[in-house]
C-alpha cells in the first residue's frame, strides 16, 4: 500500500469521523429530520452534478424502484437514526455503534444464506457486542429511556447498513459505483423531502450549525462517497474497508477537541473491543492452526527418534 493511498484513507477516516461531530452541532438547531433530509439533499445534488460531469447515466427509469428502497435502507433511515441519536449520545458513541456494521453482516449471512461463520467471525460478534455493552453500562451517559432508544437507533442504523450493502452488491453488481451511489442517494433524498417541511426552521439558523449541515452533505457524504469508491477501486474491497477501523478514533478525538466530550476508560475499552471485533470479523487476527501446532510439537520428537 503506497503512501498516497494511505494518506487518502486517513483523510477519509478523518472526514467520516467528523460527520458525527457535525451532527452534534446541526441537530440541536435544525432537528433530526431536517438535518438528515438536508444532508441527503445536498449530497444527492452534488453527486448528480458529479455523475453528469463524468458523462454517467443513472438509467432512472430502469432502476428507480431499486434506488428508492435501497436508498431508504442505505441512507434515509440510517441518517435519520444517527441524527436522532446525536441528541443524546456523544460523537464517539455514535461512531462506535456505526462500527458494528460488519458484525450484523456476519449474522445476516448466517441467517439468510445459511453460511456458517468461522470461529473468528463468531468471536468478533460476541466481542463487539461486549464493547457496546461496556460503553452503554459504564460510559458517561445516564441510561434512561431516551439514551436506551438512542443506542437502539444506532444499532438499527448499523443493521440497515449491513443489509443494504448486500442488496447493493446483488442489485448493482455490474453498475459503476458512482452511478449506484448517486442513484441511491437521490432516491433517499426524494423520500426525505417531507422532513424538510415538517421540521422547517422558523428563524434564520446560526452560522455554525448551518456550516455543519453543509459540511455533512457536501464533505462527509458526497465527497466521502467519491473518495471511498476510488479507494476501493485502487486498494480492493478487503483493504479498502479497513478505513472503518479508524473512524471511531477520529470521532472520539473530534468530540473531545471541539465539544469537550470526555474520553473515559469505559469508552476506550469499549472502543478497543469493537475495533478488535471488526478485526476478527475481517479475519485479520491470525490464529495458530491446531494441525500446525501439533506438527511443530512433533518435529523435535521425530528428530530425536531419527537420530536414535
Amino acid at each position: 500500500m503506497n503512501l498516497s493511498l494511505m494518506s487518502r484513507m486517513l483523510a477519509l477516516a478523518m472526514i467520516w469521523g467528523g460527520s458525527f461531530l457535525f451532527m452534534r452541532l446541526a441537530v440541536p438547531e435544525f432537528g433530526a429530520g431536517f438535518t438528515a433530509a438536508g444532508r441527503l439533499g445536498l449530497s444527492a445534488l452534488a453527486l448528480v452534478i458529479f455523475a453528469w460531469l463524468q458523462g454517467l447515466s443513472l438509467e432512472w427509469r430502469k432502476h428507480w424502484k431499486a434506488y428508492l428502497w435501497i436508498g431508504a435502507a442505505s441512507a434515509a433511515i440510517p441518517f435519520l437514526m444517527f441524527a436522532l441519536m446525536a441528541r443524546y449520545l456523544p460523537a464517539g458513541y455514535s461512531a462506535l455503534l456505526n462500527a458494528t456494521v460488519p458484525l450484523f453482516a456476519v449474522l445476516m449471512a448466517w441467517g439468510t444464506q445459511h453460511a456458517r461463520p468461522s470461529w473468528s467471525k463468531l468471536a468478533g460478534v460476541a466481542t463487539g457486542m461486549a464493547g457496546v455493552i461496556t460503553v452503554a453500562r459504564f460510559g458517561t451517559v445516564t441510561l434512561d429511556v431516551p439514551t436506551v432508544l438512542a443506542f437502539g437507533a444506532g444499532l438499527l442504523a448499523a443493521f440497515l447498513y449491513a443489509f443494504s450493502a448486500g442488496e447493493l452488491r446483488r442489485r448493482f453488481a455490474g453498475t459503476d459505483p458512482v452511478v449506484a451511489a448517486t442513484g441511491t442517494q437521490l432516491g433517499a433524498a426524494i423520500l426525505m423531502v417531507p422532513m424538510l417541511f415538517i421540521n422547517l426552521p422558523t428563524a434564520v439558523p446560526a452560522l455554525v450549525p448551518g456550516l455543519a449541515l453543509i459540511a455533512l452533505g457536501l464533505v462527509c457524504t458526497a465527497t466521502a462517497y467519491v473518495m471511498y469508491f476510488r479507494v476501493l477501486r485502487e486498494a480492493g474491497a478487503e483493504r479498502g474497508t479497513t478505513v472503518t477501523f479508524m473512524v471511531p478514533l477520529f470521532a472520539q478525538l473530534w468530540g473531545a477537541l471541539f465539544l469537550d466530550e470526555a474520553i473515559t476508560w469505559a469508552s476506550l475499552i469499549g472502543l478497543a473491543l469493537v475495533l478488535f471485533a471488526v478485526a476478527l470479523v475481517f479475519e485479520k487476527v491470525r490464529w495458530p492452526r491446531r494441525r500446525e501446532a501439533v506438527v511443530a510439537a512433533a518435529l523435535p520428537l521425530a528428530t530425536c527418534v531419527a537420530k536414535k
